[in-house]
């Protein structure tokens, strides 16, 4: 998204620079609305996605009777989990949507982070190849990388939580093995 947000940028200052060139106000007008339109609309959407985000994450926790920000939720690009100790319940966020799951329905859950190759080009046409590599050999890295909860769910049995950090990982890790395994017995 970040390089469809640095194209529009430049575009919109490579067609600013034909604004004194309009004549006329409507003219111009059109010209800066065709120079900065596509930068506008695209903060739209980031803005728009993130606050859809937000409302599910606090979706998830008003269904699991938790408060945000006590230690016991987490929500990252997208994805979420929240844990309620009291109902021993699991609640897990991707994709749009959340599901609550009590703990005995927690079947594992693993941590993992992948990191990128790097494809080296020469000339144009070799850094054009080799940016496109590395930027899907990126992607495919972040979607490899977070804690993955697997349950007992029939209709989606792997969940993926998006989770740069490590120590947040280690943490959440933690969180799990104290809340679940042992306090099951």
């Amino acid at each position: 998204m970040w390089i469809l947000g640095i194209v529009f940028f430049l575009w919109g200052i490579v067609v600013s620079t034909m604004v004194p060139f309009a004549t006329g106000f409507f003219a111009k007008l059109a010209t800066v609305l065709v120079a900065w339109g596509p930068v506008a609309l695209l903060s739209w959407f980031l803005i728009a996605r993130a606050f859809g985000r937000e409302k599910l994450h606090a979706a998830m926790l008003g269904g699991l009777g938790i408060i945000a920000g006590q230690g016991l939720d987490h929500s990252e690009e997208g994805t979420g989990i929240a844990l309620d100790p009291k109902s021993k319940t699991l609640g897990l966020l991707c994709d749009g949507g959340y599901q609550l799951y009590p703990f005995d329905k927690i079947r594992e859950w693993a941590s993992n982070e992948e990191r990128p190759g790097g494809v080296v080009g020469f000339g144009v046409q070799g850094a054009i190849g080799a940016a496109g590599a590395n930027i899907r050999a990126a992607r495919e890295a972040a979607a490899n990388t977070g804690l993955f909860v697997t349950v007992k769910d029939v209709g989606r049995p792997s969940w993926r939580v998006a989770m740069k950090d490590k120590a947040m990982r280690a943490r959440w890790m933690e969180i799990l093995q104290q809340e679940i395994n042992e306090t099951a017995h």
